[in-house]
């Protein structure tokens, strides 16, 4: 335990090299800066975090936003497609978007002579994107043979069957990625009326992390976030809660059963938050968790077995998974359902002090790269918690206590639970 101890420490004095110190500044327009000064190589990497996902793509219109983020890299006024990852990959970095429920991002990485001419090619891609026809239709090719490529792996189409049947009723039922009947609707004026929505100062935080100095950097991050408008935006709210329990199966060719277990969870900065990642850690982290120990080596049920915790501002949910032979699918589902409900009967010390071991060590394992900690700084502000949670999250989790985990339990696993099986 203190050989544990010793390096968890260890890797945090390297994580966060150059100090903790977080400057905030919040522009007229409503626009959020977070800036960390680091020591090293001569690297600055930021993201551009844009409150706004797929849940705010409308009825008829499923992946907008996902082509929107995507369509921005492709081609604007001054620079090609080419030019724009030519600028990032020549300075040793890169440039890339993603598209998640809830926000959506645009991440970079360049040396810190190229950090002027970067900003230089974020603010035409941002304001001046030219949404070229054939590149366009490209991207919406591309986008459903993602969709359909999903289908054929066993995991991915069991997630989709469950996000389905989970968040019915909402915009989360449907995959960032799409509808493909809508994704072919989709056409430039859509892109540039997404667009508008999203270049909002209350919208954006913009995390950067680099070697360079905060006052010389600041004009060219100025710059970018000058000209978005400045009009109020909150969230959209939704709340679904799982009761009961339901089975859902599906039919599919393959060689094995795949199960998906969804169970209710707190939402970011619900008060149990931290002891259900504690519980999560416990009941589906690695060779030592219980759905591990219990289904794969004694009872071996389980080709694979884990779950998974996605933070989400609204509607939390723990999600147990296993793949399994097709013999043993209701033995597996069943297995599920037990170990969950064991937790009832106790947990141990060691239980929990390993859990929290395995989650502050890949928490601070991440934490090594500018990348990463921009992410994290803007990722905690942009969800809720404030930046600051980017330093307190290893005193929030090693604060949760057996008491805070059996409350946590049983405040939102016994209510319900929904099963997806994919059998061939």
């Amino acid at each position: 335990m203190i050989r544990i101890i010793i390096a968890l420490i260890f890797i945090f004095n390297i994580a966060f090299a150059g100090g903790n110190k977080v400057i905030k500044h919040i522009l007229p327009n409503g626009a959020t800066i977070l800036y960390k000064q680091t020591k090293g190589k001569g690297i600055i990497s930021g993201v551009l975090f844009i409150k706004g996902g797929s849940i705010e793509d409308p009825e008829g219109k499923k992946g907008l936003t996902h082509i929107l983020m995507r369509m921005l890299l492709k081609e604007s006024k001054n620079h090609s497609g080419f030019e724009i990852n030519k600028v990032f990959e020549d300075s040793g970095g890169g440039i890339s978007s993603s598209t998640a429920e809830e926000f959506s991002t645009i991440e970079f990485s360049v040396k810190v002579e190229d950090f002027k001419k970067g900003m230089k090619v974020l603010k035409d891609i941002l304001y001046n994107p030219t949404f070229p026809e054939d590149k366009l239709k490209q991207e919406i090719e591309n986008t459903i043979a993602q969709i359909k490529a999903k289908k054929e792996e066993g995991f991915s189409y069991a997630f989709e069957k469950l996000r389905e049947e989970v968040y019915k009723g909402s915009p989360y039922q449907y995959s960032p990625l799409g509808k493909i009947e809508d994704l072919k609707t989709i056409t430039k004026k859509d892109l540039k009326n997404r667009l508008k929505q999203l270049l909002n100062g209350h919208r954006i935080v913009f995390s950067i992390v680099g070697d360079m100095p905060y006052e010389k950097a600041e004009k060219y991050i100025k710059n970018v976030l000058k000209d978005l408008d400045n009009k109020d935006y909150q969230f959209p709210k939704y709340s679904l809660e799982i009761k009961g329990e339901k089975t859902k199966e599906f039919k599919r060719e393959g060689a094995q059963s795949t199960i998906l277990v969804a169970y209710n969870a707190p939402r970011a900065k619900e008060k149990y938050y931290f002891a259900m990642k504690v519980l999560n850690a416990i009941l589906g982290n690695g060779f030592t968790s219980r759905l591990f120990q219990q289904l794969r080596e004694k009872r071996g049920l389980a080709y694979a077995v884990g779950t998974v915790y996605p933070t989400r501002i609204n509607i939390g949910n723990l999600i147990a998974y296993i793949s399994s032979a097709p013999q043993k699918t209701e033995d597996s589902l069943n297995g599920i359902r037990e170990v969950f409900k064991s937790v009832k009967n106790g947990i141990s010390k060691e239980e929990i002090n390993i859990a929290k071991e395995k989650i502050i060590g890949h928490y601070l394992l991440d934490l090594q790269t500018r990348e990463k900690q921009a992410y994290y700084i803007g990722w905690f502000e942009t969800i809720g918690f404030g930046y600051k949670m980017y330093k307190d999250y290893i005193n929030n989790i090693q604060k949760v206590s057996e008491k805070d985990i059996l409350e946590a339990y049983k405040k939102y696993i016994p209510k319900g639970n929904i099963a997806v099986v994919i059998k061939p």
